[in-house]
């Protein structure tokens, strides 16, 4: 529709912008909403780090237990329950400065020692083996045990470990007879000679080490004593872990390896191998004997009838 001089708008009418009342809540928060917020929220970060940081942790009672557990299973025959030690064999651990520097005694325990040290002006000249089966939190634990043996008691009380003495003379022919199995353990323990040669025993296994300088190796009579009360080593101590040596087996075998302390390691035959390679021989022997001949082919057949 027209009209003279203007003219009406086709299509839906625009209609202008609505303003909102100045008081409207999108455009008027209050200034302290959006800080309140992030503060609340920081606030349950924080929590949350401290809650799952608190469930990871051991518990110190736990760890102390931990640790005292390994320190009597794995260091307290050499060492001492006290960490005294034994004097011209095994070097001290309480109050020891060595024992202070958390990464070398981890080292020590993972990867073993062996040589010449000196603790607090004492010179020790012997070998520690490695703990490879211990896990990192066992490490852990263990280190912090032995870190704390100097540390005074918290109840006030005071304790004093002495080394105990060097061990009575015992009789070196049955501790011959022990090593080599014809006296039995009283326990039931396997006989040395199932893995070790030492000085006059030659024809035994080769699975561990000759033991005719072990009384060296381990500081004297007094050190191999204290080490065969709880072997520290992992093959060892599956052997005689139910089957403990008896008192007057560990003074005998004492006294056998003192007595053939300074001779030369002996060299014999590995009767293990050795029967090993003679079954192996007899089978194939047998299998030679049994085994049926060249079978013949149908065309051989043929040929032998002509």
């Amino acid at each position: 529709m027209r009209a003279e001089g203007w003219a009406l708008p086709v299509g839906p009418a625009v209609r202008p912008p609505r303003r909102l009342a100045s008081g409207s809540r999108r455009h008027q928060a209050e200034p302290g909403n959006h800080a309140s917020r992030d503060r609340r929220r920081l606030q349950l970060s924080l929590l949350t780090i401290v809650i799952v940081l608190g469930t990871q942790l051991p518990a110190p009672a736990q760890t102390e237990e931990e640790g005292r557990a390994l320190y009597e299973e794995n260091c307290q025959s050499c060492h001492q329950p006290g960490g005294t030690g034994v004097e011209g064999a095994f070097p001290p651990l309480a109050d020891n400065p060595n024992v202070d520097d958390t990464a070398h005694v981890e080292d020590v325990v993972r990867n073993g020692l062996s040589g010449p040290i000196e603790v607090n002006g004492v010179a020790f000249d012997g070998v520690m083996p490695a703990f490879p089966q211990l896990s990192d939190t066992q490490i852990a634990a263990l280190t912090a045990y032995v870190q704390a043996l100097g540390a005074p008691p918290t109840d006030g009380s005071t304790t004093t470990t002495t080394a105990p003495p060097g061990p009575v003379a015992g009789d070196a022919a049955n501790g011959e007879s022990l090593f080599d199995g014809t006296t039995p353990l009283a326990a039931g323990g396997t006989a040395c000679v199932a893995c070790h040669v030492a000085g006059p025993v030659t024809q035994g296994g080769s699975l561990g080490p000759d033991l005719t300088d072990v009384v060296d190796r381990l500081g004297g009579p007094a050190g191999l004593s204290a080490w065969l009360v709880s072997p520290a080593t992992p093959n060892m101590q599956s052997q005689f872990a139910g089957s403990p040596l008896t008192e007057a087996e560990i003074t005998d075998l004492t006294a056998f390896f003192s007595e053939n302390q300074g001779a030369a390691p002996q060299t014999g035959p590995d009767w293990l191998v050795l029967g090993g390679l003679t079954g192996l021989v007899v089978l194939l022997a047998v299998v030679a004997v049994l085994a049926p001949g060249k079978r013949l082919t149908y065309a051989d057949r043929l040929r032998r009838r002509r």
